[in-house]
């Protein structure tokens, strides 16, 4: 009986255990499967930490190089992961070469502060110890607004601006520069711009006014006087004068007394104010040179005949007498320098011929040679007033044509000139010779 109720209670048993050892081993596998889930999570948080450990360490060796780089100290910081435990397949590759450490900076020391230095006041340039003068105890005259300056050079101070023209002490002589005194002191003016020399001093030291010889002016050298007188003749006038006046002396050919010349045919510039310039500038240098000048006039509205004009010349003593003129042509090609005296037969002064041919060629030659100018001949003529009634040795120079454009632009220009004046001045000291 009891075997039976064994028997009859045997199947739940075995139902129950086997529910039981069911029940263990679902437990069982929820435990693996949980145990396995925190240590793949635990896993992934590990890996996760070494990969930010890594980009730690390799963003502190790119700092430590970048920062060697501008010369600061670095200090590495230890992340806990070596550099030889990244794996080959992370790809990630790293430079064994050590990181040189930077040298320290070093500031350089401040400059020890000085004083600024004032800017040197510029000094004239030195007299030139070749420059001899010629000593001299009289009395000299300026032209209007020149300079003063401290020495023989125009690279030397000035002490002082004249404005007005003045009479001042002389005390020496050069070429190119004159030695005078004004208020007590030592100076140099250029001795073109010196007009005249005299024995006594004006009152209140302004220039005495121009000494007259009937409508000339005389002016007298600077230079070491060379004994000679020249009369400059400005051709023409603002005004011409038609009245007639005898071809020569006891002539019964009239002419008229004067005209008021030629003009550019580009610029249209007067002939007679051409003439005037050109013969002003004569006048400078000629007396620089020595000589004692006499002008017919030394402006342009006068009225004054040829032949009263080489009356001129005559009574003031004049060893030459020089007219300036400028040509004109209706051929406008036509260009180049002449100049014009009388014949061997002139039947008033003939002569003169001889001399007046010198003068001639001496003037025509030399402002050729000066200007570079075309070289045209001597004119002999016996139809010309002012030559006729000449009593010293007389020659006209035609500088050059008016008519023609290239010759008229170089008639107008102040070097050109004085490159005529130049050869002028050479002739003269050639005829004297």
């Amino acid at each position: 009986m009891f075997n039976n109720k064994i028997l009859k209670i045997m199947p739940y048993v075995l139902g129950g255990l086997i529910l039981v050892l069911i029940a263990v081993l679902v437990f069982m596998k929820l435990g693996d499967d949980s145990s396995e889930k925190e240590t793949k999570v635990a896993s992934e948080k590990t890996a996760d930490k070494d990969a930010e450990t890594i980009s730690s360490d390799l963003t502190d060796d790119k700092t430590r190089i970048d920062t060697a780089d501008e010369g600061k100290d670095t200090k590495v910081v230890d992340s806990g992961a070596s550099l030889t435990e990244i794996k080959p397949e992370e790809n990630i590759e790293i430079d064994p070469t050590p990181i040189p450490e930077p040298e320290p900076e070093v500031e350089p020391e401040p400059e020890p502060e000085t004083e600024a230095e004032p800017d040197p006041t510029p000094t004239p340039t030195p007299t030139p110890v070749a420059l001899e003068f010629e000593d001299k105890d009289d009395y000299v005259e300026t032209k209007s607004d020149v300079n003063l300056r401290q020495g023989p050079s125009t690279q030397t101070d000035v002490v002082a601006n004249l404005k007005t023209a003045k009479r001042l002490k002389r005390t020496g002589y050069n070429k190119e520069w004159t030695r005078v005194i004004y208020e007590d002191k030592e100076c140099y003016i250029y001795t073109p711009l010196v007009t005249g020399t005299f024995d006594e001093p004006t009152e209140d030291g302004n220039a005495a006014p121009s000494t007259q010889t009937g409508t000339a002016t005389l002016t007298t050298g600077v230079g070491t006087p060379n004994g000679h007188i020249v009369c400059i003749d400005p051709g023409h006038q603002t005004k011409g004068n038609s009245d007639k006046e005898p071809l020569g002396p006891g002539s019964s050919e009239m002419k008229a007394k004067v005209s008021s010349g030629t003009s550019g045919n580009t610029s249209g510039l007067a002939e007679y104010k051409l003439n005037l310039t050109v013969s002003l500038k004569l006048r400078d240098e000629l007396v620089a040179r020595g000589y004692t000048v006499v002008m017919t006039r030394e402006i342009n509205d006068v009225d004054i005949s040829n032949a009263e004009r080489a009356k001129i010349a005559a009574d003031a003593g004049a060893q030459a007498f020089v007219r300036i003129h400028a040509n004109s042509s209706s051929d406008t090609s036509v260009n180049g320098v002449e100049t014009i005296c009388m014949t061997n037969e002139n039947k008033y002064n003939a002569e003169l011929y001889t001399s007046s041919r010198k003068l001639s060629d001496a003037i025509l030659n030399n402002v050729v040679s000066s200007t570079g100018a075309k070289k045209r001949y001597v004119w002999e003529t016996d139809t010309m007033t002012g030559i006729n009634w000449a009593e010293v040795p007389v020659t006209i120079l035609e500088m050059g044509y008016m008519s023609n454009k290239d010759e008229e632009e170089k008639l107008i220009d102040d070097n050109y000139q004085n490159k005529i004046v130049l050869g002028i001045a050479d002739g003269i000291d050639e005829f004297f010779r």
